[in-house]
């Protein structure tokens, strides 16, 4: 049995370029980390061309942080700062 060369099967091409695999399959992103690393290092307040790192939050791209009307900081469950929650609750019982 010397001699006799085994073969495995493999779905894989020979000189596979693992690195460009991993790459396309699990791209790296601006933070450093991987897509799939499940890092927290972008604020879940900005989307598509709003899309920010947590640390780069404003008032033109971020929803979460800052109020949709005005732009002032507000709190992160809340829509609306407390000055226009006042003016909207103001205006409603005014009608």
């Amino acid at each position: 049995m010397s001699g006799e060369i085994k073969m495995a099967l493999s779905n894989y091409p020979d000189g596979m370029d693992w690195g460009a695999y991993e790459d396309y399959q699990d791209p790296e992103l601006e933070c450093g980390h991987r897509a799939n690393d499940d890092c927290e290092c972008w604020c879940e307040g900005g989307s598509g061309d709003g899309a920010h790192q947590v640390e780069h939050c404003s008032p033109d791209n971020c929803s979460l942080y800052y109020c949709i009307d005005c732009g002032e900081e507000k709190e992160p469950d809340e829509e609306y700062c407390n000055r226009c929650k006042m003016e909207i609750k103001e205006d409603g019982s005014n009608e």
